[in-house]
């Protein structure tokens, strides 16, 4: 699985020190969000009301202002413009396009006076991995207007950029590499501005900043998030300096004028911490000897001694 170039590196870790250093304090506390019953706890129905209680839901875990007011709406994509964006009409958009070629994003998000309308595509509410990574980049278009971040020009990349720091990590990574089946039999759609290798970088370097554990993540990535972020996590271990630059001067890091490394020197090598849990387990001491052990050590020491002399 090939690692995005160091143009591309240095540009998503840039983007989202921009974020840190404007509104740093905001993301302090974010937890890792997961597709379970801890995060998701309401039923769901493919309808107004439950999509509405999904955005609510996943609005309470950003660090939007609760008195942001908060619009959702939805609209449907004519046929004609599914078929142009490489669906085929019977299966919807994009699912019978080339092999992990991006959908557009057609749910977008509007500035109303006091907040902001989310606009959501019908089609987006069949699939639960879409219709939470559509809500995630939404909402990191949202807290990227409130938080008036200078310089954006990819904004739904950036969006997703926000909601991996909001702790919607896992939910824009399962979207990245969505299998499925079409008109020509088994496909990989991709409904994220990122690529696979991308998003689960973001969600790499979020675990890192926020001491998030790596593996409860994992427990929630499909076979090949799993295997990205593995290589994400690693190329993080090399860049233990970058990672606390984010975490205390992210400011720093802003222009995207840095060098990364690929592996760890040889010093890191050496002495870095080993992942090994038995090398760290602190050596038992032997616990000390009982009367009769002393006694029967002494005979048989005796009785040695005894025959070396004969």
């Amino acid at each position: 699985m090939a690692r995005p170039s160091d143009d591309t590196l240095k540009w998503l870790i840039s983007r989202y020190a921009a974020v840190l250093a404007a509104a740093g304090d905001a993301f302090e506390g974010a937890e890792l969000v997961t597709p379970t019953g801890d995060h998701f706890p309401d039923e769901f129905q493919r309808d107004a009301d439950s999509v509405v209680r999904l955005v609510r839901r996943m609005t309470s875990y950003t660090p939007l202002a609760e008195d942001l007011a908060l619009q959702v709406a939805f609209f449907e994509v004519e046929e004609a413009e599914a078929e142009a964006a490489g669906g085929c009409g019977s299966c919807g958009p994009t699912s019978c396009a080339p092999k992990k070629k991006a959908a557009p994003a057609t749910s977008r998000v509007e500035a109303i006076r006091g907040g902001y309308r989310l606009s959501i595509n019908v089609a987006d509410t069949a699939n639960p991995v879409v219709l939470t990574s559509t809500v995630a980049r939404c909402l990191g278009a949202m807290v990227l207007a409130e938080a008036e971040i200078d310089d954006v020009e990819e904004i739904a990349a950036e969006s997703e950029i926000v909601a991996a720091a909001c702790g919607f990590g896992v939910l824009t990574s399962a979207a990245s590499h969505v299998y499925g089946k079409s008109c020509g039999g088994v496909s990989i759609r991709r409904s994220t501005a990122l690529s696979l290798e991308e998003s689960t970088l973001m969600l790499a370097l979020f675990c890192a900043v926020t001491d998030n554990k790596p593996s409860k993540a994992r427990a929630h990535l499909e076979p090949s998030q799993r295997e990205a972020f593995a290589d994400a996590l690693d190329f993080v271990s090399c860049n233990g300096k970058l990672v606390r630059a984010l975490q205390q001067a992210p400011e720093t890091l802003a222009d995207g004028h840095f060098a990364i490394a690929h592996e760890k020197s040889l010093f890191g090598r050496l002495f870095g911490k080993s992942e090994e849990p038995g090398l760290e387990a602190p050596i038992k001491k032997r616990p000390p000897m009982s009367e009769d052990d002393k006694r029967r050590l002494a005979e048989a020491k005796a009785l040695v001694e005894e025959a070396l002399a004969e």
